[in-house]
């Protein structure tokens, strides 16, 4: 039974652009003052990943494939093929497309805070250290001026992959697996806007990350280009690797609001060189290039209970 194929490549592109994906965290919507002890910060974002690697891929690989390929109950290992592994290898490197994160961030002590945040499908912890300017609340003090902080996160992500319309039969082609963990170091300075930045701050800074990619493509019904009449001769055999890669970073961001509410606008740019991959038939794939992601959300701060001092009594003579 053969079942034509030419609109997997179209589906392709729409849904790797339009989907909510899976990407490690790394919108920057933080600023050089860490939360005070005690205080909580609950809030959701939206980030936008947009990945150079990606739309390269998989435009090169939609097009041979509309031109040439069909799908079959054996789909035979063609060039065409070829470019589709690779384009789907670097959407699940660095993904394009959207997602809703949320967080939480707790004031641990003098100058330290930690956070988690959930972006899609990947989950991240990580712990910021403040060692500029001062690390009181708004309530408490009317000083402004310079901050500064430096951190790092742990995030971590499973690829199972995602049921939705036809993008799962691309995943199902290849029997794709993969697993990401990242380590973020963030340097973060900020300008408050008033005192202790009561009603915002604009931030700036740097950030470096290294990734961990764990793989496998286990293939169900693709088989080499070799035939012997008309058959195909064997079972193309899978392939599992490792890889790690640097990312280097830069972004700005901006937080206006007052006091118990604030609305962030941040844009971050990372650079990678993603490394070689191999890929089936015993291809190899290089994939690097630039991700921009812009993003946007709302924080809610709620400020730990002043204690009252106690009324002193006196003695009257």
């Amino acid at each position: 039974m053969q079942i034509k194929c030419k609109w997997i490549a179209p589906i392709f592109i729409i849904i790797a652009i339009g989907i909510s994906s899976c990407s490690a965290p790394r919108s920057m919507l933080t600023s050089g003052k860490v939360l005070p002890k005690g205080q909580v910060r609950i809030g959701s974002n939206t980030t936008v990943n947009i990945s150079s690697a990606p739309i390269e891929r998989s435009i090169k690989g939609s097009i041979d494939l509309a031109e040439s390929i069909s799908k079959n109950d054996t789909v035979i290992y063609t060039q065409q093929v070829a470019n589709l592994n690779s384009a789907f290898m670097a959407y699940c490197i660095d993904p394009i497309g959207y997602n809703t994160e949320t967080y939480f961030r707790y004031g641990l002590g003098k100058r330290f805070d930690m956070g988690y945040r959930n972006t899609g499908g990947a989950n991240a912890f990580d712990v910021m250290y403040q060692f500029m300017g001062s690390n009181k609340n708004c309530n408490e003090s009317d000083k402004g001026g310079f901050y500064g902080s430096i951190g790092v996160q742990y995030s971590w992500q499973n690829y199972r992959f995602i049921n939705f319309y036809k993008f799962d039969k691309i995943q199902k082609i290849f029997g794709l697996e993969m697993t990401r963990k990242d380590i973020t170091i963030p340097l973060v300075f900020s300008k408050s806007f008033g005192p202790e930045e009561r009603v915002g701050c604009f931030s700036f800074g740097l950030v470096y990350s290294h990734s961990f990619i764990n793989y496998k493509i286990t293939p169900k019904n693709i088989y080499s280009e070799q035939l012997v009449d008309n058959v195909p001769k064997e079972l193309l055999i899978p392939v599992s690797g490792k890889s790690s890669f640097d990312a280097y970073g830069t972004f700005i961001n901006v937080k206006i609001g007052k006091k118990y509410v604030f609305f962030n606008f941040s844009l971050a740019a990372y650079y990678q060189n993603y490394g070689r991959y191999q890929m089936l038939g015993g291809s190899t794939v290089l994939l690097k290039g630039i991700s921009i992601i812009p993003s946007y959300g709302v924080q809610f701060n709620i400020f730990p209970k002043t204690k009252k001092k106690p009324i002193e009594t006196g003695t009257q003579i």
